[in-house]
């Protein structure tokens, strides 16, 4: 229903229990279907990925949707600036029949404040998710593939690797992504991602951050620096017992780069500041989101889609 068609579909079924093999063969030829062993998110993109042929890439997860100009708005951007990455505003909501119940605020209405590079920013708890994006081929290529060894933080790794690579973006507020909310078929809930798994696997990408950033010689600004070293003190607190020591090692050395007392110092504000946030907006996102009301125009695209916001 895209006004601007995708060249492809791809859908890769890591190993269903359902009866999706069969809706995705019911498609026809309109969508290329690869199936494999369950294996991880990460695996499971690469595998799309690896056989896509399109000049610009679309990562798409199974319950959350697009406004029907999302492909024909940001793949025109991307072919009007040159740029990498296209980004568009982004909406958290839940789905009951036709109704949809939006979250108080709409995230990304404009790009980061330019103070601070992505990457930083990123590493002061800014995020997106990858459905709200379109990409260039040329420049996934260039980044590499998902890392298979991270779960369920495999999505944050790679963007962070984006980011230190140099991308050039743009930003268009003409589509919106619709984030579906729900408890069921989170990855986060499944058995295979327990608390303690998903504390290591977090330890593990902060590593990966930490490295990568050095191997690219990142500039991080001090308070950059003391923010993302006072979350990490603060993850090795939960980190589990037998968790891998050369892991709570390096991670524990670098926190150590800075004073126990600033560290705790930093923690504390941000606590405050985020109360702040919440006290005066209404909002407790990072000023990074440019979280902002839902516009009559973003109303109108989810109407398009069939949907009553309640």
């Amino acid at each position: 229903m895209q006004t601007r068609p995708p060249q492809e579909i791809t859908v890769v079924d890591d190993g269903s229990t359902d009866k999706s093999v069969e809706v995705i063969r019911s498609f026809g030829d309109k969508v290329k279907l690869i199936q494999q062993a369950n294996q991880c998110p990460g695996a499971a993109r690469n595998a799309g990925l690896r056989i896509a042929t399109g000049k610009f890439i679309q990562f798409q997860d199974s319950d959350d949707l697009f406004s029907l100009n999302k492909l024909e708005a940001q793949a025109k951007l991307l072919e009007q600036t040159g740029a990498d990455i296209a980004f568009s505003p982004w909406v958290k909501l839940k789905i009951e029949g036709c109704k949809v119940t939006l979250e108080n605020h709409v995230l990304q209405q404009k790009m980061p404040p330019s103070k601070l590079s992505l990457a930083c920013w990123w590493l002061r708890g800014w995020s997106t998710v990858f459905q709200s994006l379109l990409f260039r081929r040329s420049f996934l290529d260039k980044v590499g593939f998902y890392r298979t060894d991270l779960m369920p933080s495999e999505d944050t790794e790679f963007f962070f690797r984006m980011l230190t690579a140099s991308p050039r973006v743009a930003f268009t507020d003409a589509a919106l992504m619709l984030y579906r909310l729900h408890d069921v078929n989170k990855i986060t809930q499944d058995e295979g991602t327990s608390r303690s798994r998903r504390v290591l696997d977090w330890a593990r990408c902060l590593h990966c951050m930490m490295e990568r950033g050095e191997e690219t010689g990142l500039k991080i600004d001090p308070a950059t620096r003391a923010i993302f070293l006072a979350g990490i003190r603060k993850h090795l607190r939960f980190m589990p017992a037998d968790a891998p020591k050369d892991l709570v090692g390096k991670l524990s050395a670098r926190v150590a780069g800075l004073p126990g007392w600033r560290l705790t110092t930093v923690e504390k504000g941000l606590r405050l500041t985020e109360q702040i946030r919440l006290r005066s907006r209404g909002s407790r996102w990072l000023p990074a989101y440019q979280a902002g009301a839902l516009t009559e125009k973003q109303r109108g695209l989810i109407s398009a889609l069939g949907f009553e916001i309640s």
